[in-house]
């Protein structure tokens, strides 16, 4: 038995006082059926029942079968989301309420911020699209209709509720998708479909995340085992050549990936960093160097060859367990230890700042925040003794 809705177009029976013929939509489920009006009148003649459309005879045959394709498209869509998203099967009357809703799609917040993205996907970065991306679908699990009357102050602090309780996403997690919601909104009144903002009144909280590094000891044991050939396992040699690379430059993996022979020049490494656009200027240090693959002498190769974020987080947690590091290793990890290590050698904080292509030395800081930490527990072992 069909379990889903199917449905045509026809011509109503009977004409109407000026005689002409109503075309509707005919649904139909388990022998019933409905019918939904499309506000479109012709004669007789002028009606394909094979094609379902206006001929073209009809003065107005563009404009309506426009109607009719739109129709077809929203039914379409009803369809589909309820197949991909409920759990119940559609009914003909909750059809029926949807096609008859005046303007849903357009009511529609997170319809209309998916063609907002669609529409402007090559003047966003791949990574802020695919983000934006997974915030929405991130929103939709929360609730699966969300129309610009919904957003308000109270439906802000139930989605905080939400991730925090039923997803359990830790504080910068939550923050990190508020400030995503927050942008669509500000989209919407940018264009004038929300007219208070609901966020007047909430602070996005931001709490520094924790910051895994190595110390200067676990540097020397991974970078000895690499420039030793102790590593056999060619992929992990390369993984590890990378990582050790961005220790040694705070380069992100994102910079790394597309890092070419032509940005080194003289032993110091230029780089447009892709998160920033900010150009960046590093000195290489003789352990940077020795990293430097033998062949460079094209203007058109990476340097490194580097494996996608999922292989090389699962290579680097492989070399972390057999080198005995008890740190979760990523990319990020070593640009962090760039950072702290740096500072712990006395470069000056400003200094570390330009080399990460920081905008504010705020966000420096927090790596010095962090050398005070491990100096504090450090020197907490004198009451050991």
């Amino acid at each position: 038995m069909n379990t889903r809705i199917s449905y045509k177009f026809v011509l109503k029976a009977e004409a109407n006082s000026r005689g002409l013929y109503p075309v509707y939509m005919r649904a139909f489920l388990h022998g019933k059926k409905i019918e939904i009006a499309t506000s479109i009148t012709i004669v007789e003649g002028d009606w394909s029942e094979t094609k379902q459309r206006v001929k073209r005879r009809n003065k107005l045959n563009e404009k309506h079968n426009m109607i009719l394709e739109a129709f077809e498209k929203k039914a379409l869509k009803c369809i589909l989301d309820n197949f991909v998203y409920e759990e119940t099967p559609l009914t003909l009357r909750q059809f029926k309420d949807y096609m008859l809703s005046i303007g849903q799609t357009e009511n529609s917040f997170t319809d209309y911020i998916l063609n907002y993205l669609n529409e402007n996907k090559s003047r966003l970065r791949s990574e802020s699209w695919w983000s934006y991306k997974s915030q929405i679908t991130k929103l939709l699990k929360f609730r699966k209709h969300i129309s610009f009357a919904d957003l308000t102050e109270k439906f802000i602090n139930e989605y905080q509720h939400y991730m925090l309780y039923t997803l359990h996403n830790n504080e910068n997690t939550v923050s990190k998708s508020l400030r995503s919601l927050r942008t669509f909104i500000n989209i919407a009144m940018r264009y004038g479909l929300i007219k208070t903002n609901p966020f007047k009144y909430i602070t996005i909280k931001k709490v520094d995340g924790k910051r895994d590094f190595l110390s200067a000891e676990e540097l020397s044991k991974l970078s000895d085992a690499y420039i030793s050939n102790k590593i056999i396992d060619e992929q992990e040699k390369e993984v590890l050549q990378y990582f050790l690379f961005s220790c040694y430059t705070g380069l992100r993996y994102s910079d790394l990936k597309m890092l070419k022979t032509s940005s080194i020049k003289n032993n110091i490494l230029h780089i447009n960093m892709h998160k920033t656009n900010c150009l960046v200027s590093i000195p290489l240090s003789q352990k940077a160097l020795q990293l430097l693959p033998n062949k460079i002498n094209s203007e058109s190769d990476y340097v490194f060859r580097v494996y996608c974020n999922k292989v090389t987080n699962r290579v680097l947690k492989q070399v972390g367990k057999r080198y005995g590091i008890p740190k979760k290793l990523t990319c990020h990890v070593a640009r962090h230890t760039f950072a702290t290590v740096s500072i712990i050698l006395g470069i000056p904080i400003e200094v570390v700042s330009k080399l990460l292509g920081h905008s504010s030395l705020k966000t420096t800081q927090i790596y010095a925040k962090i050398v005070d930490s491990v100096k504090e527990r450090e020197m907490e072992k004198w009451d050991k003794l």
